[in-house]
């Protein structure tokens, strides 16, 4: 499998999966992927719009490529996720392999969840109105003549 093959099918299995897991479980009340609080608090309260921000995610790899040239693969060169990958006749199908080994990490945000959406959105609301009663407080206080 070709490095960046793999790098993809990988953070797409993980992303699916969390989505997946979001909505199976949305209804029992178990957040997959939950919300993070600006105060760095690990306790989620629910319907606080404290709980707004989106974690990074590093998806951490350490794997062993392989950098050959196959005759198989016409010739062509390639970095491949180091594979055993055997001919009909029990031996291998590269020829002058070099072996070597990667690591990084990928950073992510994985996809909200409705619960994140719902503080976000009362988030919105407290601030309006907020906003609301400090333009009333202060158009009332300029009536009086104190602004």
């Amino acid at each position: 499998m070709e490095l960046k093959e793999f790098i993809s099918e990988t953070i797409a299995a993980i992303a699916d999966a969390t989505s997946e897991l979001q909505s199976k479980y949305a209804d029992e009340q178990i957040l997959i992927n939950p919300p993070s609080a600006q105060s760095g608090s690990d306790v989620y309260l629910s319907g606080s719009r404290n709980y707004t921000m989106r974690r990074v995610q590093n998806i951490s790899f350490d794997v062993a490529v392989t950098a050959a040239t196959s005759k198989e693969l016409g010739g062509k060169a390639g970095i491949r996720v180091l594979s055993l990958e055997l001919g009909g006749d029990g031996t291998s199908a590269y020829s002058g392999e070099q072996v070597s080994r990667v690591s990084f990490a990928v950073p992510i945000t994985l996809k909200p969840t409705e619960e994140e959406m719902k503080n976000i959105e009362q988030g919105k609301k407290e601030d309006k109105e907020a906003d609301e009663r400090w333009n009333a407080a202060k158009a009332s206080g300029r009536r009086k003549g104190i602004a």
